[in-house]
């Protein structure tokens, strides 16, 4: 996250004392104020002649600043990764091999690299999907040569957090071997493949059980809590 000063005003009319700095909740219009804010996301739409955005926030709330005519490199040079302190990745319409490369070089630097999850793909509707998280992360993770941590399952922060909720499960069920199966392995839970239009890229046969719709699965823990 990078720390930015933004000026809005009228062209001034004498010298413009820029210590004072205001707080969002206490802009107002018409008047020459500086503010502080921290940079949280860039955002550049794919769609020509939309203008391009960086959403900021202070302690008190967000704003949009609107970059019109502005190019996308100059942008991500006014506000380099390289600058911020942490680097969350999240779904977004498109990553560029720039993109990717920026954030490995970061995270060789020892900027902390987190994924919102690793999921390879996300479905935009019922028969289509787009790359997801996982399929940049996994880009990423090929040239540092080491993991990423994520928030989603498998990995430890999902892992910890569940194992303080529920020190015992006993079933996992979902649709990616990649997160479900293996966040059941990870437990020593019984693993519960539901079929969907997800495409796995794991071997779908390291799951204990292999089920056409959740209701089946649902009745199959139900019937070996039994035994």
């Amino acid at each position: 996250m990078s720390t930015s000063f933004f000026q809005f005003s009228n062209f001034p009319y004498a010298e413009t004392d820029r210590s004072k700095v205001v707080d969002l909740d206490k802009l107002e219009i018409g008047k020459i104020q500086t503010i502080k804010v921290i940079v949280k996301k860039l955002h550049f739409p794919r769609i020509r002649n939309l203008p391009n955005k960086v959403i900021c926030e202070d302690k008190t709330g967000k704003i949009e600043i609107t970059y019109f005519n502005s190019r996308e490199a100059y942008l991500r040079k006014l506000f380099p990764i390289d600058k911020s302190e942490t680097i969350l990745i999240g779904r977004t319409d498109s990553f560029s091999r720039y993109d990717v490369e920026n954030i490995a070089d970061a995270f060789n630097r020892g900027v902390d690299v987190i994924a919102m999850n690793k999921d390879l793909t996300f479905p935009i509707n019922d028969h289509e999907f787009k790359d997801g998280n996982g399929a940049i992360v996994r880009e990423i993770e090929n040239l540092v040569g080491s993991s990423i941590n994520s928030f989603g399952k498998p990995d430890s922060f999902y892992l910890e957090y569940l194992l303080k909720q529920f020190p015992k499960i006993f079933a996992v069920i979902g649709d990616r071997v990649d997160t479900d199966v293996l966040l059941a392995k990870k437990l020593d839970a019984k693993s519960y493949l539901v079929d969907s239009s997800i495409k796995n890229y794991l071997d779908e046969d390291i799951a204990d059980f292999k089920f056409d719709t959740f209701s089946q699965s649902v009745s199959s823990i139900i019937e070996n809590s039994k035994n």
